[in-house]
C-alpha cells in the first residue's frame, strides 16, 4: 500500500502574494539584465539564456504549486514556461548556425513541448477527478 501524502501547505493571500511578487521581480530583473545590459551576447544567444532563466523559474514556481496547490504559482510556472519554450524558438529562428542543426533543436524542443502539454492535461483530469469526488461528499442542506 502506497504511503498517504502529507496534506498541501496552506498560505495565506498575503504570503502567496510575496511570493509571486519575489519571484517576478527576480524573473524580470534576471530578464532585464540578459535582453538589455549582457555584455557581448549575440540576440539568439540572449534568447537563449532568457529561455534557460525562464525554465528554471517555470520549475521552482511549480516546486512550490506542488507543495501549496495555490493556483496562481500554477499560472505563473505556465506564464515562464511559454516565455521558456518562446525564447527557445526565437533562439533557433533568429541563429545563423547550420540549419539542419536548427531543424534538429526546434523538433526536440517541439516534443519537450509536448509532453508538457500532455502532463498539464493529465493533471487537469486528475484535478477535475478529484473536485467531482469532493462534490459527491458534501452534505446538502
Amino acid at each position: 500500500m502506497a504511503a498517504a501524502l502529507p496534506p498541501p501547505v496552506k498560505l495565506s493571500s498575503a504570503a502567496l502574494m510575496g511570493i509571486v511578487v519575489i519571484v517576478g521581480l527576480m524573473a524580470a530583473g534576471i530578464f532585464a539584465y540578459i535582453l538589455f545590459i549582457a555584455p557581448g551576447l549575440a540576440n539568439d544567444q540572449r534568447l537563449w539564456w532568457t529561455g534557460f532563466t525562464a525554465l528554471i523559474f517555470a520549475f521552482l514556481s511549480f516546486l512550490v504549486y506542488a507543495g501549496t496547490e495555490a493556483r496562481t504559482l500554477q499560472r505563473l510556472s505556465g506564464l515562464l514556461f511559454v516565455v521558456s519554450a518562446g525564447s527557445f524558438y526565437g533562439s533557433i529562428f533568429t541563429s545563423s548556425n547550420d540549419t539542419g542543426t536548427m531543424l534538429l533543436w526546434a523538433v526536440v524542443l517541439s516534443v519537450i513541448v509536448v509532453i508538457v502539454l500532455i502532463g498539464v492535461f493529465v493533471m487537469a483530469r486528475d484535478a477535475e477527478a478529484t473536485t467531482a469526488r469532493a462534490a459527491r461528499r458534501r452534505l446538502t442542506p
